[in-house]
């Protein structure tokens, strides 16, 4: 079946929206994220059956120059019907468009087509990550981080990258933990440091009223867990959200330790479009 495949523009929202609840339930996060996107590089897309928007998903540049594939949703209807490969086909035009080395996307472990439908377009298992989350900040306090300069973040964060096994997480993107990364997220404001060499990477993708997110802890963990909670309490957020390598064993017993509760379990695929 041959689908039109075109941009997202605001008068397509409510439709896109509409596919998003059809899709996802209650699991929504389009209308707030639609201006956000709308900043990043990469196309929001909408599939068409005849005049129905009936698919929808975002392509993303990030820091370092790779391709992001997120917010992949088709009307249930439609699902198995090849909505999803028109919206990899214009992943895939995307990334060469913009002369992306690599391209990326997540989802849960028990989830089968998603890791099939990438896997049609090249994309393999990259890493397994495991999330924890904790509504209690009564842990926080006193120790003082403080922001770090853009040209100063990847010297302090590359000698934690190995335990991360070179991805940080953010609103469960998935970003290498590069020198290019590592600058972007410096300008976001969200790496800090102690002086004494530990570093903790904290803050949102978007969504922030809905909660921080602990993209790194490196050096003195049990420090930068208090400094990263007293925040979240700062400002106020309901929930803070760490998401990290399954293989980080000391991560995850610290985050046990400070109360943090298991969310689930996931994987990021990519795809290296050099050869």
């Amino acid at each position: 079946m041959a689908y039109r495949v075109i941009a997202c523009t605001r008068e397509m929202l409510p439709d896109a929206l509409r596919v998003e609840r059809s899709a996802m339930g209650d699991h929504c996060y389009l209308a707030d994220v639609y201006d956000y996107f709308a900043t990043t590089k990469g196309e929001l897309s909408c599939v068409f059956d005849g005049e129905r928007l009936v698919g929808i998903g975002k392509f993303t540049v990030l820091w370092d120059g790779s391709g992001w594939l997120e917010t992949l949703r088709v009307e249930q209807e439609w699902q198995r019907r090849g909505v999803g490969r028109a919206i990899y086909e214009r992943y895939m035009e995307q990334a060469r468009g913009f002369g992306c080395d690599f391209v990326r996307m997540y989802t849960g472990v028990e989830n089968v087509s998603s890791p099939a439908l990438a896997r049609v377009f090249g994309l393999e298992l990259a890493q397994a990550f495991r999330e924890y989350q904790t509504k209690d900040f009564v842990q926080g306090g006193g120790v003082d981080f403080s922001p770090v300069d853009s040209a100063h973040a990847w010297a302090l964060l590359a000698p934690f990258a190995e335990a991360y096994h070179g991805y940080v997480n953010m609103n469960r993107t998935y970003y290498r933990l590069n020198e290019a990364t590592a600058r972007g997220l410096a300008e976001q404001g969200m790496v800090y440091e102690d002086g004494c060499g530990s570093a903790v990477v904290l803050g949102a993708r978007f969504q922030a009223d809905k909660g921080l997110h602990l993209a790194l802890l490196g050096g003195d963990c049990e420090a930068g867990l208090r400094f990263a909670l007293a925040e979240a309490a700062r400002r106020g957020v309901p929930r803070l959200v760490c998401n990290f390598a399954r293989e980080h064993e000391p991560l995850e017993a610290l985050l046990c330790r400070s109360g943090f509760a298991h969310v689930g379990d996931f994987i990021t695929m990519e795809a290296d479009l050099r050869t």
